[in-house]
């Protein structure tokens, strides 16, 4: 929040054109510096996630369970670094749908509903825990269709409206924010683009090289975000962009 004094008079009793003063309250740079930090950590922490996982290099659900089988130690770590990663990406949507409300209202809107829709994300790697002790107890093979709910109605419905609606309302909310703050002139025009190339280019792959590639490119993007919300002033963080 900040405070502001409007001068309209001098001491003479002249009066003088109006000139505002914007000061930041107390508290506003420890937040704008927790605020960039969920950029970071949300960064820093996805990527350990992404660089921990088991892949399985191929597509299949039986591999998909053998791999996680073999490497349970490795899969659940992964997991709960992927878990808190996803989940600073909450705060920083909310910290960017902030600043840029109002130079880029309509994409600001748009985004952060989205991210909202997507802020359970982190939630659904719970099932790669539950996929852990079905491939464990049941064995790879016999709990393919266990995993994949396999003639359980309406299981298609489940994975619309909590798997897809999910990721794909994080990634479009992030893209969106991105390019939201780059309307409003707080951030270079690079990073929506960046982010969508890398969660698209990441999005169903089976090994290593190309899911680090792509989450790489998006972690850079959201690091480079945080770094601008680091770096701008106090008053800048309390008030936003300017209207547009």
């Amino acid at each position: 929040m900040t405070t502001t004094l409007d001068r309209t008079s001098s001491s003479t009793g002249t009066t003088v054109p109006v000139q505002t003063v914007t000061v930041a309250e107390p508290g506003t740079r420890m937040r704008r510096r927790v605020a960039a930090g969920t950029f970071f950590g949300a960064a820093a922490i996805t990527m350990a996630g992404i660089l921990t996982t088991p892949f399985e290099g191929k597509a299949g659900e039986d591999v998909y369970l053998r791999t996680l089988a073999a490497h349970p130690r490795q899969a659940i770590v992964a997991a709960v670094l992927l878990h808190f990663g996803y989940l600073l990406f909450v705060p920083a949507a909310f910290t960017m749908a902030r600043l840029a409300r109002r130079g880029a209202r309509k994409l600001s809107a748009a985004g952060i509903t989205l991210a909202v829709l997507g802020s359970g994300l982190s939630g659904l790697l719970v099932t790669d825990l539950y996929d852990l002790s079905i491939a464990r107890h049941v064995g790879p093979v016999a709990g393919s269709p266990v995993s994949n709910m396999t003639d359980v109605p309406l299981a298609g419905l489940g994975f619309v409206t909590m798997g897809a609606l999910t990721s794909f309302g994080m990634i479009l909310g992030l893209v969106l924010l991105a390019g939201a703050m780059r309307r409003a002139r707080l951030a270079p025009i690079w990073p929506p683009f960046a982010l969508l190339i890398g969660f698209l280019s990441a999005f169903g792959a089976h090994d290593l090289l190309r899911t680090s590639v792509g989450f790489g490119v998006v972690c850079v993007s959201i690091a480079v975000l945080g770094v601008k919300v680091l770096r701008m002033s106090d008053e800048r963080f309390a008030y936003g962009s300017d209207p547009r």
